[in-house]
């Protein structure tokens, strides 16, 4: 074997090294658990890598090349290097069925608004945020009316296709940092973070309006309209000093949940706010 082609097998040794330490450090950004292995994983890559410089200089030293050693390296880090690749394939492939996983625990599987409790959960989120903005959040809780009534004509299953769509037509509506959760049966909490009363109000007149002109779902080409009672709820940061957050979410779900009712009670399809003296 001439010099020059043990000289290049070197090389190539130490490229397949370098490829594997820049895939184990890719390991090591992406890992949460295991991040300690994983470094010591990309050092070990590393110091093998810098052993590979020292065939190369030999030459320099006036030292003789190995054969079998320069093949060796060739060989071994190409194993290394496509073990990494396939490490962080696995590993990329793991995470993203995690994802999926963490998804559909906080997703309602039929229509994918949030389930209930994640929606909780991120109003209490939002309460925090609140009190450190300075901001107003407002609460809609939505109730579509007369709900029994679809099922009981059309059936179960285009009841389920009617809270689908409606989930989708709201997602289409509401903003990118809006919130929408199913807490009922057909019951969705909306929330709206920095947005004050009159903001709110407005936000669910539109939607409510929009709602009753749009044919939500077909049977047999017969069009499907439905309507909602919404109920409005405030939260002032200013005005809570002294409640934990996941008390103050059920506070003022609860008050959105009463000003829904009160909207029922005064004729359906449309939106009420809640006020100290709807509690009497």
């Amino acid at each position: 074997m001439t010099h020059n082609i043990v000289v290049s097998l070197y090389v190539i040794s130490l490229l397949f090294q370098i490829i594997a330490v820049y895939f184990s450090f890719q390991l090591f950004r992406k890992a949460t658990i295991y991040r300690i292995p994983c470094l010591f994983l990309m050092l070990g890559f590393l110091m093998m890598a810098l052993t590979r410089i020292h065939p190369l200089v030999s030459p320099l030293e006036g030292k003789i090349f190995n054969e079998i050693d320069a093949i060796k390296a060739v060989v071994i880090s190409g194993l290394i290097m496509i073990g990494m690749y396939y490490m962080i394939r696995i590993y990329t492939s793991l995470e993203d069925q995690g994802h999926i996983f963490e998804l559909d625990a906080k997703t309602d599987a039929m229509t994918g608004a949030l389930r209930r409790q994640e929606t909780f959960h991120r109003l209490e989120q939002e309460i925090s945020r609140s009190f450190r903005n300075h901001q107003p959040l407002a609460l809609v809780m939505m109730d579509i009316d007369h709900f029994k009534f679809v099922n009981d004509r059309y059936g179960h299953l285009v009841g389920d296709v009617v809270l689908k769509n409606l989930v989708a037509f709201y997602q289409e509506g509401l903003r990118d940092i809006d919130i929408l959760g199913r807490v009922g049966g057909e019951e969705f909490l909306v929330i709206l973070p920095a947005t004050n009363e009159a903001d709110a109000l407005e936000i669910a007149e539109r939607l409510r309006k929009a709602l009753q002109d749009h044919v939500i779902a077909r049977v047999n080409h017969e069009p499907i309209k439905i309507t909602i009672s919404s109920g409005i709820s405030i939260f002032d940061p200013e005005q809570e000093l002294d409640l934990i957050h996941k008390d103050l979410a059920n506070k003022y779900f609860q008050q959105a949940d009463l000003a829904m009712y009160r909207a029922k009670q005064r004729g359906r399809n449309q939106s009420v706010v809640w006020s100290d003296s709807e509690s009497a």
